[in-house]
């Protein structure tokens, strides 16, 4: 079972979203958002694995709506 801290990972996201929507991402910091989602969610291609990050917060966020 992976112990995921979802708050950073939905920052990695959003962070992730800013970075390439502005034309000319800053390439340092999106190449390390990219690496930390890849370990966040077991996925060494980037795309995979913002793909898998956005699945894990959507089950998340869905378990904590029907938590509450």
């Amino acid at each position: 079972m992976r112990l995921i801290n979802y708050q950073v990972l939905r920052d990695l996201v959003h962070e992730h979203q800013h970075l390439t929507r502005g034309g000319a991402p800053a390439a340092a910091r999106l190449d390390d958002i990219s690496y930390t989602l890849g370990v966040y969610t077991g996925h060494r291609d980037p795309a995979t694995a913002l793909r898998e990050a956005r699945r894990l917060l959507r089950a998340h966020d869905a378990e904590y709506r029907r938590a509450a």
